[in-house]
């Protein structure tokens, strides 16, 4: 804070984007953030944008899951070292790997290198080669790390298919809502030459599984069977933002042109050979030329293998640029489930059971797309059925085109919809409260009762930005309020400083100012829980936090008329503004609840008192 009061904002933005840690200006020197927001916001500005640009390798993290992946290291001969059991399985047990020496001659040479290698059963592979340096950020075993640090030269092999996890494709397939038959198809198509043969692995006849493939195209929201294939594979390779140009790196890993490269991304990011010509303005001979050339050198002779192998490729070379790569399981108590609606895709976790009462729960600006399991077990022992919607620009769902708030308040309506829930309680806290309250103004009639929890209160309820901000939090919503061009600057330099250690200390920076928050982060899995949710809300986009926050400061006020019987407003002593009732009383049969000594967690300190609060709208 001492900074604060000797620097400019400015000054100490660049001090800390020289130590690759820009997020922790902004979370360290609030005070000397409010005071710049106020006295010289173009130097600020110009001081965020550089900062917005630091490299991911530096401060992002990815997430992706551990069955994905295997690991070995090498000789600098070629010979193997050791090797993981998952390596070993793809590449069959060899001890000298040399299919793999172009690979490991590049990463000696230049510290990492990709390209694709023959598995043992002849299908290609994505791999990364990289030297001891160039791996940190890298999903390595510990066993791998022990060979590595030796006193020989040696090089990492980290080899990504998801395609041949069965778990992930059948988690996959249980997103998109596939029968068994359907997902058992989709499985088999993800290496099978064709139809005809991917039926034949399942033990259907051919029309029973091209009508299984129709109904699962259109559940996945896919024009066609690759489409599918590639809407699979998406969520099969985890949480990730598209790598920065996806033509370089299928030309170094496929070994293609510029021109096929260019036609190659298109195509397999689900583009016809006829749509990819009209793109790039060339015939459609020229592309179904450059596509077999492409099919010739990566050892594929269907659009399906081409589709299945650029998403392997692309995501490998985000994961290894990245400055961490966590490995995440799947949300243990909750089922992902993803509602196509046109081209877009639209996220819920459903925590069940199907029998339970629904509960449509919004998530905040950083987390809540997962629900700590002990407000899961509350929420269940009262009868109810948690529904976590994920926001457009958030997590897995894409961004909206048009009214951000009308957008997300209508995908809650969709998500219902697919899931054939009439109506629901809504559960809202903090910047969740303009979306669900939207939600219920539009669609009064599927809204039973609500609940919001130390909510996002409208702008004109704030204290003047000319006040002396009291937290991080509060200086943050007023100073971007008042410069709005600032917001999406912030939320891609959060974006980029997602790497664990870095958001450690932003969220105990964050929560600093409420005494009972920071005694449960003092709870090594509630902290897990909040940084690896932050991981997750964040790897793709920051577009989702940018949109909302300039939807907010463009004008957002409670609806004059809402669904719902009755409507509870429940604040921790830490979360109270004054002249809440004139406020909220809007609501139907409105009524307010003191939580006492609680803050921000109040879903892992009070569970209990939340459930109850929801079984008793």
């Amino acid at each position: 804070m001492l900074k604060s009061l000797e620097y400019g904002f400015p000054e100490i933005m660049r001090e800390r984007l020289a130590e690759g840690r820009p997020s922790l200006a902004i979370v360290e020197d609030w005070v000397a953030l409010a005071r710049s927001l106020d006295r010289d916001p173009e130097a600020l500005t110009a001081a965020l944008q550089e900062a917005a640009q630091v490299a991911t390798a530096r401060g992002s993290a990815t997430v992706a899951p551990r069955s994905a992946f295997g690991a070995a290291v090498v000789e600098a001969n070629g010979e193997l070292a050791m090797a993981d059991e998952v390596f070993s399985r793809w590449f069959g047990g060899q001890s000298d790997l040399a299919d793999f020496r172009p690979l490991v001659r590049l990463a000696l040479r230049d510290g990492q290198a990709s390209g694709l290698v023959e598995g043992g059963d002849g299908g290609a592979l994505a791999v990364c080669a990289g030297v001891r340096d160039s791996t940190v950020g890298w999903p390595l075993p510990d066993a791998c790390r022990a060979a590595l640090a030796g006193p020989v030269r040696r090089v990492a092999l980290l080899c990504f298919a998801p395609s041949r996890a069965s778990d992930l494709a059948a988690r996959a397939a249980e997103a998109f809502g596939l029968t068994p038959l359907e997902a058992r198809l989709a499985e088999a198509l993800l290496d099978a030459p064709n139809l005809e043969a991917a039926a034949r692995r399942i033990g259907v006849g051919r029309e029973t599984a091209r009508e299984a493939l129709k109904k699962a195209m259109k559940k996945a929201g896919a024009r066609r069977s690759p489409d599918l294939i590639r809407r699979m594979m998406d969520l099969m390779c985890g949480d990730h933002p598209a790598p920065p140009c996806i033509e370089a790196v299928l030309a170094g890993a496929f070994g293609a042109t510029a021109a096929e490269a260019r036609a190659a991304a298109r195509f397999a990011q689900g583009m016809t050979a006829r749509e990819v010509a009209e793109a790039l303005g060339v015939k459609d001979a020229t592309v179904r030329g450059q596509l077999k050339a492409v099919f010739a050198k990566t050892g594929v002779n269907k659009a399906r293998d081409l589709v299945r192998l650029a998403a392997e490729t692309s995501t490998l070379a985000a994961l290894s640029g990245a400055a961490e790569t966590v490995l995440e399981p799947a949300d243990p108590n909750g089922r992902l489930r993803v509602v196509a609606s046109g081209d877009r895709r639209i996220a819920v976790t459903d925590y069940g059971p199907r029998s339970g009462k629904p509960v449509i729960v919004m998530h905040g600006a950083t987390t809540g797309r997962r629900l700590p399991p002990a407000l899961v077990i509350a929420l269940h022992a009262r009868g109810c059925r948690p529904l976590v919607p994920q926001r457009p620009g958030y997590g897995l769902t894409d961004i909206a085109d048009g009214p951000y708030l009308e957008q997300s308040a209508d995908d809650m309506a969709r998500i219902m919809d697919a899931l054939h829930i009439d109506r629901a309680k809504v559960l809202i806290r903090d910047s969740g409260t303009p979306t669900g309250l939207l939600f219920a103004s539009r669609h009064p009639e599927r809204v039973l009762a609500g609940v919001i929890v130390n909510p996002k209160w409208p702008l004109s309820a704030l204290r003047p930005a000319a006040c002396q901000p009291r937290s991080m939090m509060e200086a943050l919503s007023t100073g971007l309020a008042a410069n709005p061009h600032l917001i999406a600057l912030v939320g891609e330099i959060l974006r980029r400083q997602t790497r664990t250690d870095l958001l450690e200390k932003v969220i105990r920076q964050s929560l600093a100012h409420v005494p009972c928050d920071q005694v449960a982060l003092g709870i090594p899995a509630v902290m897990d829980a909040l940084v690896h949710d932050a991981q997750g809300m964040f790897a793709r986009s920051s577009a989702g936090f940018a949109s909302e926050n300039l939807a907010f400061v463009e004008g957002w006020e409670i609806p004059e008329i809402v669904g719902g019987e009755r409507w509870t407003l429940a604040t921790g002593d830490q979360m109270a503004l004054p002249e809440a009732a004139a406020i909220w009383n809007r609501l139907p049969n409105m009524r307010f609840k003191a939580l006492g000594e609680t803050g921000f967690l109040v879903y892992f300190t009070h569970p209990a008192v939340v459930a109850d609060l929801v079984a008793d709208a």
